[in-house]
């Protein structure tokens, strides 16, 4: 596959004169993916950390259009205040990777897992020490990726352990009625045997709209737990008490799979790495406010895990 990396930098600004933040673009597959490069500034670093997000429109700061938390920005922030330089990215027809002629019926996720091998091929250049954190699908991403892709460590943030078929049926079947949720078992068996399915309930169109269904075709053949027994690095894996969408069972399906590994349950984060001390409420109104921190343990492990 052509990967041609154009070294033209947008954008190069000091921010609150501890961090350099440079604008680069790499191209792959004839997509150019807009990658932010964050580092410490005045201090060398030999290390950096790839940030994959996770699924739907999100975005290099873990935002979606009706939801900001800036998850993602926080732990970029966190981990260079801590010596250690950061990628995020826009993954492809996302943000700063659209693109004017985007087809979502050919997207995969093998596109997504090889636009992060392109990425981690340029960055590795200026880098010894280079770590992946993929979370929630990203997790998955990451995995994918690193089956033909070296690094010094992988991070798993709420990233399951079961197919996505099966975590998708986990999560939808305490939601539907009996005899609706059966319908909807016949779509997703249907297109994990590899096959679309042309009448859908309208009430669950934007999930199974034909347009995505060969996306969750590709989804669906992964199963996490058996890519991570192979990838060649350490890997650290996390999960929060407080997450509605994966549970820390997958996390620890995750871990019992992985030889050189280490799992953490942080107390109280959620979904979206903030900490959550009240109800569910307080929990969803997280995933809305861009102003609220990420959990400290969560940093604090990852830093000693790509230092140590």
């Amino acid at each position: 596959m052509k990967r041609l990396i154009i070294a033209l930098f947008l954008l190069s600004v000091l921010t609150a004169q501890s961090q350099i933040t440079d604008t680069l673009f790499i191209e792959n597959d004839n997509v150019k993916i807009h990658t932010v490069l964050t580092k410490p500034n005045n201090v060398d670093t030999s290390k950096l950390a790839i940030i994959i997000a996770g699924s739907g429109p999100t975005d290099l700061n873990g935002n979606q259009p009706n939801m900001k938390s800036n998850c993602l920005l926080y732990l970029s922030d966190n981990l260079v205040k801590n010596g250690i330089a950061t990628v995020r990215f826009d993954k492809r027809a996302i943000a700063g990777s659209a693109y004017p002629d985007f087809d979502e019926s050919k997207l995969t996720i093998e596109q997504y897992a090889n636009d992060v091998s392109a990425i981690i091929n340029h960055y590795k250049l200026g880098y010894k020490d280079v770590f992946v954190i993929g979370h929630s699908e990203g997790s998955l991403i990451g995995l994918i990726s690193l089956q033909n892709t070296s690094v010094n460590g992988f991070v798993s943030i709420a990233g399951v352990g079961n197919t996505a078929d099966e975590l998708l049926k986990e999560q939808l079947s305490s939601k539907l009625p009996a005899a609706y949720f059966a319908q909807v078992e016949v779509i997703i068996d249907s297109l994990k045997s590899g096959y679309t399915v042309s009448n859908t309930p309208p009430q669950l169109a934007s999930l199974f709209r034909p347009s995505v269904q060969p996306y969750l075709i590709s989804w669906f053949k992964y199963a996490p737990a058996e890519l991570i027994k192979t990838i060649n690095c350490k890997s650290l894996i996390m999960n929060g008490t407080k997450d509605i969408q994966v549970k820390e069972k997958e996390a620890e399906k995750l871990y019992a799979s992985a030889s050189n590994s280490q799992l953490v349950i942080v107390e109280n984060m959620n979904h979206i790495i903030k900490t959550i001390s009240g109800d569910m409420q307080e929990n969803i109104a997280s995933y809305t406010n861009p102003n609220l921190p990420i959990n400290s343990e969560l940093t604090n492990t990852i830093v000693e895990f790509i230092k140590q």
